[in-house]
């Protein structure tokens, strides 16, 4: 056969090749068009949940955004909302928690201890100091609030109230600032006298104070002290703090019986109150709307306040008794605590000769 002859023949099967080679490569597209890769996993194409409540133990975590949220609603735009009988929350399942508060960091936790102050006017007086986290190895002095007890009380009342409990965890939650709190029975002095010379107030500022100040590491000026007390007690802490203004920051009366009446305007605080200069005494009043003290104290109140001097007043759901002072410990630690909260001041060195500082250093 000539080559004119073979041309036909070797153009024919060329056009089948070329035919066949095209259907296979479609048939190969086809096959992996309907058999892709599989899809990676991501938060984002999640679904996401709702969740009326976190798992127990944990806080709610923050939903992280997703740009296929529409602005109106939690549910993405391509799918339909939830039905739901309750307000719910949009969680996704790997946020982040947020940490609790640190503990602080310090061997020692905070404490109580125990002991007795010999007073030549007074005679044997118990009281009790809460130490707080960091005392033995800060060096540091401290601001020291006073709570004092009522007529029918010892120094352990606002120890058995919680006082001590509540104060450190909120210190160890950063919540409250590091503080001694001293706690002092009356005895027969502070239920006998009604102030001025050789009465409870001598004692507490002539000897108690300077006492507390050159055992402890309490800082030894007015800005660093604070006074409050129940009942009898609330009495004495605001005789003796509208007497020295200039030796506390803030003082508190809590249900304080104002019905002594024998010290005469000169240390009465519904007299003294009104007409001592009392600066810029921080001064709290609360008590129950069932307590049988309670008209003499508002009065105070109601005359403070026509007279312009700045006070807080709360009265609160309660009677004269220990249950009411127990539910509002959290607040007190709050209000007495506020000018101490400044975590830019600094506290100087510990100068109390009773732990082991000299005075001279």
């Amino acid at each position: 056969m000539g080559m004119r002859n073979l041309l036909p023949v070797l153009m024919t099967a060329l056009v089948l090749f070329t035919t066949a080679c095209s259907s296979q490569i479609e048939e190969r597209l086809n096959e992996n068009q309907a058999d892709p890769l599989p899809a990676t996993s991501s938060v984002t194409d999640s679904p996401t949940s709702t969740l009326e409540n976190p798992p127990s133990g944990t806080s709610t975590p923050q939903v992280a955004a997703n740009p296929e949220m529409d602005s109106s609603s939690s549910i993405p735009a391509s799918q339909s909302a939830p039905v739901a009988t309750e307000t719910t929350q949009t969680w996704i399942p790997t946020a982040t928690v947020m940490p609790a508060p640190s503990l602080t960091p310090c061997s020692s936790p905070g404490h109580i201890k125990t002991d007795y102050f010999d007073s030549p006017l007074a005679g044997r007086i118990s009281y009790r100091v809460y130490l707080p986290p960091c005392y033995s190895e800060s060096g540091r002095a401290y601001p020291v609030l006073y709570m004092l007890p009522g007529n029918i009380h010892t120094d352990s009342i606002w120890d058995d109230l919680g006082l001590d409990e509540a104060l450190e965890a909120g210190i160890q939650e950063k919540r409250f600032p590091p503080m001694l709190v001293v706690m002092v029975s009356g005895g027969s002095l502070a239920n006998n006298t009604s102030g001025g010379p050789y009465s409870y107030e001598s004692f507490f500022m002539d000897e108690f104070v300077p006492y507390i100040e050159s055992t402890y590491c309490a800082l030894p000026r007015g800005r660093g002290r604070a006074i409050g007390g129940m009942s009898r007690g609330g009495y004495w802490a605001l005789e003796i703090a509208f007497s020295h203004p200039d030796e506390f920051a803030s003082v508190g009366g809590h249900s304080a019986a104002l019905v002594d009446f024998n010290g005469g305007p000169a240390s009465n605080p519904l007299d003294t109150g009104l007409n001592n200069d009392l600066d810029d005494l921080r001064i709290y009043f609360d008590i129950g709307s069932d307590d049988w003290l309670l008209p003499n104290l508002q009065k105070l109140h109601e005359d403070m306040l026509s007279a312009g001097r700045a006070h807080s007043w709360t009265l609160n759901e309660g009677m004269h008794k220990e249950t009411y002072w127990a539910a509002h410990i959290e607040d007190y630690l709050e209000w007495y605590s506020e000018p101490w909260q400044n975590p830019e001041i600094i506290y100087p060195p510990c100068r109390a000769v009773g732990v082991g500082y000299s005075s001279s250093d």
